[in-house]
């Protein structure tokens, strides 16, 4: 009796799950930098980007809350259909990090999380970003912009 009782009580702690519970996040984000065009004609526009800026959180959470982000990537319009996809990086007070890959058209799109450090290690997770605003051009061959990052993330436990 004892032994099926071990056995269930085994059973049990194998099937535990080994995540928390996903958290929702919201987040924004403004960001300052270069953009190099490399290749521009009447039908194409060929971008790429290298942005820094801050994060600082909507939903009263340490989770991307008054972090630095860096981003880099590429646009580009074909034909009048806008694309983009890149990735970035945030970086906490403490030095930990969260890498995210996005992509997405003019104004929006997914980001996923693929790699954190720190508290961050092994973090699973996606959203969106959406445009709040661009602004003009603070010189030449720049862009400063800010957006909405919002989704759901896990860590093991």
């Amino acid at each position: 009796m004892i032994r099926y009782i071990l056995t269930a009580i085994l059973i049990i702690f194998i099937f535990i799950p080994t995540v928390q519970a996903q958290e929702s996040f919201e987040s924004t984000v403004c960001v300052s930098g270069s953009a190099n065009a490399i290749h521009m004609s009447k039908d194409m526009m060929l971008t790429s980007f290298d942005l820094k800026g801050m994060v600082r959180s909507d939903s009263n959470s340490e989770f991307l809350n008054n972090v630095s982000e860096w981003c880099v990537g590429l646009f580009s319009n074909v034909g009048g259909k806008i694309s983009q996809r890149g990735f970035c990086k945030y970086t906490y007070l403490n030095g930990d990090i969260n890498l995210i890959e996005w992509d997405g058209e003019a104004n929006g799109g997914n980001i996923n999380f693929i790699h954190g450090t720190g508290k961050w290690e092994g973090i699973k997770g996606k959203g969106t970003w959406n445009m709040i605003q661009r602004a003009k051009p603070a010189s030449q061959d720049t862009m400063q912009s800010c957006r909405k990052l919002m989704g759901t993330f896990e860590l093991p436990k």
